[in-house]
C-alpha cells in the first residue's frame, strides 16, 4: 500500500470518528432540549394545581399559610393598582377634554402653542 492511500485511510478514518462524535453531541442536545421542554411543561402544570388550590380552598394547611397569604395579598396588590391606573386613566381623559394635546410631544394645553416644546397647537 502507498503512502498516498495509507494517509487517505486514516483521513477516512478520522471522518468517521469526528462524524459519530458530532452524532452524539447532536442526540445528546436533543435530549437535554427535550429535558428542559419537559421540565417547562412539568413547572406550568404545578403552577396551575398550586392556582386552582389556592382559589378553591379556604382551609390551607399550617404548612403553606404563609405562602396562600402571600398569594392573596400579591390578588389584593394587584387589585388596587389596577382601580389606581384606571382613576388616572379618567382623570387623563378628564384633562384631555379641558385642553388639546399637543402633536409633538402628546402634553395638554388650551393655549395657541404648547407651553412644553413650543408647537403650534392644532
Amino acid at each position: 500500500m502507498s503512502y498516498f492511500e495509507e494517509m487517505t485511510q486514516k483521513a477516512r478514518a478520522a471522518m468517521s470518528t469526528a462524524a459519530e462524535k458530532a452524532r452524539g453531541v447532536a442526540d445528546s442536545a436533543k435530549i437535554s432540549a427535550a429535558i428542559i421542554a419537559e421540565k417547562r411543561e412539568l413547572d406550568r402544570n404545578y403552577r396551575a394545581i398550586g392556582q386552582w388550590y389556592a382559589c378553591e380552598h379556604t382551609d390551607v394547611p399550617e404548612a403553606i399559610a404563609d405562602v396562600i397569604a402571600a398569594v392573596r395579598a400579591s390578588q389584593e396588590k394587584i387589585a388596587e393598582l389596577q382601580a389606581s391606573r384606571e382613576a388616572a386613566e379618567s382623570a387623563e381623559a378628564a384633562v384631555i377634554e379641558e385642553g388639546k394635546a399637543c402633536p409633538v410631544c402628546g402634553k395638554i394645553s388650551d393655549t395657541r402653542f404648547c407651553p412644553h416644546c413650543g408647537a403650534p397647537m392644532e
